[in-house]
């Protein structure tokens, strides 16, 4: 699935890294370097890296954060909105591809026992 919504996504001229970056920002404004690399599961420097690009290109700003001043926090700028358009229409084009055939009630089931799933995973790691 990932796969198949990256190859989209590439087409608007964005990468994996860069969208779900978007992404993060989008739902956690003004977050953190450090709080977006743990939501990618990445190293804060590859998320650096991502944000300085984004950044480059406009579409997200470092604001100094006012309880610390070691650290800034990171927000979309308007220049985001259009990407962020697009993502959103080849999100909802990608779910009716992946979830047709299915009614509420199965995709209900679905989401429960994937939830199930994730904390069985977490659990281990924790």
């Amino acid at each position: 699935m990932r796969k198949m919504f990256d190859a989209s996504v590439g087409e608007i001229g964005i990468t994996r890294s860069q969208w779900t970056t978007i992404a993060v920002v989008a739902g956690k404004p003004g977050a953190t370097q450090r709080e977006i690399a743990e939501v990618l599961e990445m190293s804060e420097a590859s998320a650096g890296r991502v944000i300085d690009r984004l950044c480059a290109d406009g579409m997200l700003e470092r604001r100094p954060k006012a309880d610390d001043r070691r650290a800034h926090s990171v927000w979309l700028t308007p220049a985001a909105a259009p990407v962020l358009e697009k993502l959103s229409d080849l999100a909802t084009g990608h779910e009716a591809t992946v979830f047709a055939g299915m009614d509420t009630a199965e995709i209900d089931t679905l989401e429960r026992l994937l939830c199930k799933v994730y904390a069985n995973v977490t659990e281990r790691r924790g």
